[in-house]
């Protein structure tokens, strides 16, 4: 008999917060070792700052369960209305469940969003250089990786 014990909200919050301090570990210790050489700049405090943050963000509120009534919909409180078309059009662990797509499908509806209220709000695009906009990304994404692989792991499970 298969027992498939998909985690559940807290296990994938846990989970993802773990992995988050497994980089913010590894990340300190090779670059605070003197015998590694690695030929390039430590991150600044600024991007690992921004990298947890959205990783953080990512892990509580854009998670591949928007697509059902789950704490990262309902974390969205008096804004989970705007959630609700890709609640409707994504079967849950079906395209926003899949390992390239699943982050993209959520992406883009988180812009979809929040760039019309940023253009409102007069945020510039340009105030944002590449690799903070590269690390926030990773940040988001990452974490929704996370999520996919926990997924995919326990469903492999036997």
């Amino acid at each position: 008999m298969k027992v498939t014990a998909i985690p559940d909200g807290k296990n994938h919050n846990k989970i993802n917060i773990i992995v988050l301090m497994l980089i913010l570990s590894i990340t300190y210790a090779l670059f605070s070792r003197s015998d590694i050489s690695l030929h390039v700049q430590p991150p600044s405090i600024e991007l690992i700052l921004i990298f947890s943050v959205t990783y953080l963000f990512g892990t509580f509120f854009l998670s591949p369960d928007l697509d059902i009534e789950s704490s990262p919909y309902n974390r969205w409180g008096v804004f989970k209305f705007l959630w609700w078309p890709y609640k409707v059009i994504f079967k849950h662990r079906g395209l926003s469940h899949h390992p390239i797509f699943g982050p993209l499908t959520i992406l883009f509806n988180f812009a979809l969003i929040f760039v019309p209220i940023l253009v409102v709000l007069g945020f510039n695009r340009t105030l944002f250089s590449l690799d903070v906009s590269v690390v926030a990304a990773t940040g988001f994404v990452l974490s929704i990786e996370m999520h996919i692989l926990a997924d995919v792991m326990a469903s492999n499970l036997t």
